[in-house]
C-alpha cells in the first residue's frame, strides 16, 4: 500500500522488523490514515477541485500498483497547484510524488523532489507540511542505513509534530528515532524512546502504534545493550575468579554487578549480589568489603523510599567502617587497593546518605562526622555533604537555604565523574521549586535532570525526576504530564515500586 497520505505509516512500519508481516503492514499503514492526513487538505480541495481530484487518483493509482499512472497523475496535479499559485497543494503533490518515486527505487531522483516540496512548504509558511517532508527525507536515510542522517531527521519531525499537537505523528516519528537508536547500539535509549512512542499510544488509542511499542521493545530486548556489556565482563571476571580461587575477586566482581543491576533499575537482582558480596568479604573477615556490600544495599533502599531497610543497613555498616579504618591485616590493604574510592571518602558517602534516612539529631551528627573523615576539598564529598545538608534544611521547612544548597551542590559535583550525584542535586531542587510552587523553575530544572539521569542510564532518578515533571505539569501541559505519568509507572513497575506504578498510571487515566 503506498500513498503519500501514508507517510508517517513507514515508520511504524520500518521498526516492527520481522515481527510484522505484509498484512500487519497493511493494517498499520490503515491505521494511521487518518493522523497523517495534510492539515488544509478540505481547504485546497474547495479551492483547486481539479488538482485535489488528480491528487486523489495519483495516490489511488500509487495505492495500486499502477505506478506510470501515478506518476503522470501527480505531475499534472503539481502543474495545475504552480499555476494557479497554490504554494500548500503544490507542496503535498510534490510530497506525494517523492514518496512514490522513492517507493519505486529511485532514491535520489525522490530526494531532489522531497527539497522542492520543502521549498514550497516554506514559502507556504506550512511548518508541518516541512516536518512531513522531514519526516520522508528520515525514511529515505534509513532505508539507505544512513542512521546518523536517519536519527537527526527523525528527531526534528518528532519536535515539529510535538510543537504543532500532532501526537500521533510524534508517536511515529519516535518510533523511526528508536529503530535509529537500535541500529546506532544506542539501545538503552531505545527502551526510553519507545516508552515514550507507547505511552502516545495509549494516549491515542492507537492499538496498532501500541501493538508496534510492544514488539518494538521485545525485539529491543534481544540486543546487548550498554549495561550487558560491563554486565558481561563482571560475569566474567566473577567466573574467572571461581575457578582460580580468588575470593577477592570474586567478591568484587558482585559487588560491582549489585552496583550495575541499580544503576540498571533492577533492585532484586543488586539485592542478591549485594548478599553474596557481603556472604564472600564476611567468610573471608574483611570489614570494608562487608561496609561497602551494607553501604550499597542501604543507599539503594533509600532511593527506593525504604527508609525503615536503609536505616538497618546503615546501621550494621558504621561498625564496620571502624573496624576497617582501624584494621591494618594484608587483607584489608589488598582491598583498599583494589578500590577506586578511598575508604574515608566511602565511608562519608554512606554517613551521608545515612543522615538523609535518620532522625533530624541523628542527621546532624552524621553530616559532621562525614565532614570529619574527608576535610573540604574533594568535590565528590563537598557536593553530596552540600546536597544532604540542603535536604537538612528542606525538612526543617528553611526552603531558602535548602535551595541555595542545591544549587551549589550542582555547582559543585559538575565533574563527569560526579555525574549522577549532579542529578540527584538538579532533582531535590526542582522537587523543592515544585513545593514552592515555582513552575517554571520546577520544570526546567526536572527537564535538566531527567537528562542527566537517562546520560548516566540510572533508572530510578528516571522515575522519580518523570513523575515529578509530571505533577508540575498536570495543572498546565496536561497531555506532557500524561505522558510523563505513564513512563514513570513502567519505571516503577521494572523497580518493584508497584504502589507508586499504580498510583503514577491511575494519575495518568485521569488525563486523558
Amino acid at each position: 500500500m503506498r500513498s503519500s497520505s501514508l507517510l508517517a505509516a513507514s515508520a511504524l512500519l520500518a521498526v516492527s522488523l520481522a515481527a510484522c508481516g505484509d498484512s500487519g503492514d497493511q493494517q498499520a499503514e490503515q491505521a494511521v490514515t487518518a493522523a497523517t492526513q495534510p492539515a488544509g487538505a478540505a481547504k485546497g480541495a474547495a479551492g483547486n477541485p481539479q488538482a485535489e481530484g488528480l491528487l486523489a487518483q495519483a495516490e489511488q493509482a500509487a495505492n495500486t500498483g499502477r505506478d506510470a499512472q501515478a506518476n503522470d497523475l501527480y505531475q499534472r496535479a503539481v502543474a495545475l497547484y504552480q499555476q494557479a499559485g497554490d504554494l500548500a497543494g503544490q507542496g503535498r503533490a510534490l510530497l506525494g510524488l517523492a514518496t512514490h518515486t522513492r517507493y519505486t527505487g529511485q532514491g535520489e531522483v525522490a530526494r531532489d523532489i522531497y527539497v522542492r516540496a520543502k521549498s514550497a512548504f516554506a514559502q507556504a509558511g506550512d511548518a508541518l507540511g516541512q516536518a512531513r517532508v522531514t519526516f520522508a527525507v528520515a525514511e529515505l536515510e534509513r532505508a539507505r542505513f544512513n542512521n546518523d542522517a536517519a536519527l537527526a531527521g527523525f528527531r526534528d519531525a518528532a519536535a515539529a509534530f510535538h510543537a504543532h499537537g500532532q501526537l500521533g505523528l510524534e508517536g511515529q516519528a519516535l518510533l523511526g528515532i528508536a529503530d535509529s537508536e537500535r541500529r546506532l547500539g544506542r539501545i538503552v535509549a531505545a527502551f526510553g524512546t519507545v516508552d515514550r512512542a507507547r505511552a502516545i499510544f495509549e494516549i491515542t488509542n492507537d492499538r496498532a502504534g501500541q501493538q508496534v511499542a510492544d514488539r518494538t521493545r521485545d525485539e529491543l530486548v534481544t540486543y546487548i545493550d550498554e549495561n550487558d556489556e560491563t554486565r558481561l565482563k563482571l560475569a566474567y571476571d566473577i567466573n574467572y575468579a571461581d575457578q582460580g580461587g580468588s575470593r577477592l575477586l570474586e567478591g568484587l566482581g558482585n559487588l560491582g554487578m549489585g552496583r550495575l543491576e541499580v544503576t540498571a533499575g533492577r533492585p532484586a537482582l543488586a539485592r542478591r549480589f549485594f548478599a553474596e558480596a557481603r556472604t564472600i568479604f564476611t567468610e573471608m573477615k574483611l570489614p570494608n568489603g562487608e561496609f561497602d556490600a551494607l553501604a550499597a544495599v542501604g543507599d539503594l533502599e533509600r532511593r527506593l523510599g525504604a527508609a525503615d531497610a536503609a536505616r538497618d543497613a546503615f546501621e550494621r555498616a558504621v561498625p564496620l567502617l571502624d573496624r576497617a579504618r582501624a584494621s591494618q591485616s594484608t587483607e584489608v590493604r589488598a582491598f583498599e587497593d583494589a578500590a577506586t574510592v578511598p575508604l574515608a571518602e566511602r565511608g562519608a558517602l554512606m554517613l551521608l546518605a545515612y543522615a538523609d534516612v535518620a532522625p533530624p539529631a541523628d542527621a546532624a551528627r552524621h553530616l559532621d562526622a562525614a565532614r570529619a573523615l574527608v576535610p573540604p576539598g574533594t568535590a565528590r564529598i563537598d557536593g553530596a555533604l552540600l546536597l544532604a545538608r540542603g535536604r537538612a534544611e528542606q525538612r526543617a521547612g528553611r526552603l531558602d537555604a535548602a535551595a541555595s544548597a542545591f544549587e551549589e551542590a550542582a555547582a559543585t559535583l559538575v565533574d563527569p565523574a560526579h555525574a549522577l550525584g549532579r542529578a540527584q542535586a538538579l532533582l531535590a531542587r526542582a522537587d523543592l521549586e515544585r513545593e514552592r510552587a515555582n513552575a517554571p523553575a520546577a520544570i526546567d530544572l526536572y527537564g535538566r535532570a531527567l537528562e542527566a539521569f537517562l546520560a548516566v542510564r540510572d533508572r530510578i532518578g528516571e522515575g522519580d525526576a518523570r513523575y515529578g515533571l509530571a505533577r508540575i505539569l498536570a495543572a498546565t501541559d496536561r497531555t506532557e504530564a500524561n505522558i510523563q505519568y505513564r513512563i514513570a509507572a513502567r519505571a516503577f513497575d521494572e523497580l518493584g515500586l508497584t504502589q507508586r506504578a499504580q498510583a503514577a498510571a491511575a494519575t495518568a487515566r485521569t488525563l486523558n
